[in-house]
């Protein structure tokens, strides 16, 4: 008995989830760099006793993005070994 779905097609075809996580795969390298400039920016304003507020503020933004760039550039690894080894 034979049925329209092929083996190799079902090999092929990804979770909704990855493919949004790979096709927007620059977001996370762009999440990334901000992550970086928030911090660097927020360093500078550690010189500054009135900016030590708003230095935090940009640590802890900075330090979000960088998480969430990281976790999703680990995401499309995931994603791409499994195409791979399928």
């Amino acid at each position: 008995m034979t049925t329209d779905l092929d083996h190799d097609d079902v090999s092929l075809s990804t979770h909704p989830v990855e493919e949004v996580v790979q096709d927007y795969e620059w977001f996370h390298t762009m999440l990334g760099v901000i992550g970086n400039v928030a911090f660097f920016v927020g360093s500078v304003f550690f010189l500054f006793e009135s900016l030590k507020t708003a230095g935090v503020w940009l640590f802890i933004v900075g330090s979000f993005g960088m998480l969430i760039g990281s976790l999703g550039r680990i995401a499309v690894r995931r994603a791409r070994r499994r195409r791979q080894d399928s």
